[in-house]
């Protein structure tokens, strides 16, 4: 009977403990495996153990890849003859959308421009004083007399024609000076640089060689071309709702010593693409070499992050009592149920919206021995 009123109080204090033990905040989060052990009646329970602590959430997806799609955009010199003034790049080199592939010179004569630009000068000082001659016919036809009614006549009629003199050589003037301003930008235009640029990012795939610096460029000709890096084709319908526009990624492809990893973005996601094209398709641009581009063929492994600075515990983890999520915390040596609100979660990973605490230890397994 002593025995029992011992044990009775005994237990009643260890619950309470248990209790105050297993109340903690709102909010978790990801850490180390710990290994912790717990002694009672003789046997050994082996607990692993997630610290909780902010961390990111990733979803990994695979994608057939149907097709291994590279953009290749050609530079042409354009529709005249061009000399060729400079070569920017090489065989090989990365450059990025807009960069300076090439530098023609036009054929027009700099005598011919320094010709015209004379020309302008005399014209709009001759126009000059023509217009303030016919100033000086107007303010003269203002001066006449008209005391009679003739003379009035007169005056009005002089002044009206000198007006219209006025207004017909100024507007001729302004015509003929606009025509030679724009032959001037013709010759102008005809004899200056023009910079051939990249189309696409990406590495020049060919090079001409027929040609150098000083050489006459025939028009339409291609020059080089641009293998772009923003061509990887993704078909599959696991992308939809997953791969959205803007999204950043990593993509693993190829298998073995061909293998590349590859970090980009979606660029056209099956929200956007148009209309015709098989399953979901995908559009990534990646950052990559025209090796590991090459070497883009097989499976893909698609990698991206859909929340950050999150708590989140194995999906595993999660059991449901009385149909409220829950998890079991290692206080001590006692293990305690919590209950939990789930959020946003991967294929095995799951978002903790409240019910944790940042340092709690979750119990992710558990073995006896």
């Amino acid at each position: 009977m002593r025995v029992r009123k011992l044990i009775l109080p005994l237990v009643l204090a260890l619950g309470l403990l248990v209790s105050a033990g297993c109340a903690s905040g709102n909010t978790a989060a990801q850490g180390e495996v710990l290994i912790r052990n717990t002694y009672g009646l003789g046997k050994t329970t082996t607990y692993r153990l997630q610290e909780i602590g902010p961390t990111e959430i990733a979803h990994t997806g695979g994608l057939n890849v149907s097709e291994s799609w590279q953009l290749i955009k050609p530079v042409r010199s354009g529709e005249s003859e061009l000399r060729l003034k400079e070569i920017c790049v090489s065989r090989g080199q990365q450059v990025k959308a807009g960069d300076p592939v090439f530098i023609l010179q036009g054929l027009g004569s700099a005598a011919d421009i320094e010709l015209k630009k004379l020309e302008i000068n005399a014209f709009e000082s001759r126009a000059s004083e023509m217009l303030a001659w016919y100033a000086d016919q107007i303010e003269a036809a203002e001066e006449l007399p008209s005391g009679t009614e003739s003379q009035r006549k007169r005056k009005e009629l002089q002044l009206e024609y000198a007006r219209l003199e006025y207004d017909k050589y100024q507007n001729q003037s302004e015509y003929s000076l606009s025509s030679m301003k724009q032959q001037l930008q013709e010759l102008e235009a005809a004899a200056g640089e023009i910079v051939l640029i990249a189309p696409v990012s990406g590495s020049i795939h060919s090079l001409t060689s027929r040609y150098a610096p000083g050489d006459l460029v025939p028009a339409g000709t291609e020059l080089c071309s641009v293998y772009g890096s923003e061509g990887l084709r993704f078909y599959g319908s696991s992308g939809t709702g997953y791969f959205v526009y803007g999204r950043e990624i990593s993509i693993q492809m190829g298998k073995g010593s061909r293998s590349a990893t590859l970090t980009g973005r979606v660029v056209s996601s099956p929200e956007v693409v148009g209309e015709g094209n098989p399953g979901s398709v995908i559009l990534m641009e990646v950052d990559a070499t025209e090796e590991e581009l090459t070497a883009s063929e097989g499976d893909a492994s698609v990698s991206f992050t859909i929340l950050t600075d999150v708590y989140a515990v194995p999906k595993s983890c999660i059991r449901t009592r009385d149909g409220v999520s829950c998890v079991d915390l290692l206080i001590g040596d006692t293990v305690c149920t919590r209950n939990v609100v789930r959020g946003p979660g991967s294929s095995n990973m799951v978002s903790i919206l409240s019910g944790l605490s940042e340092g709690d230890q979750v119990v992710v397994s558990s073995y006896r021995s």
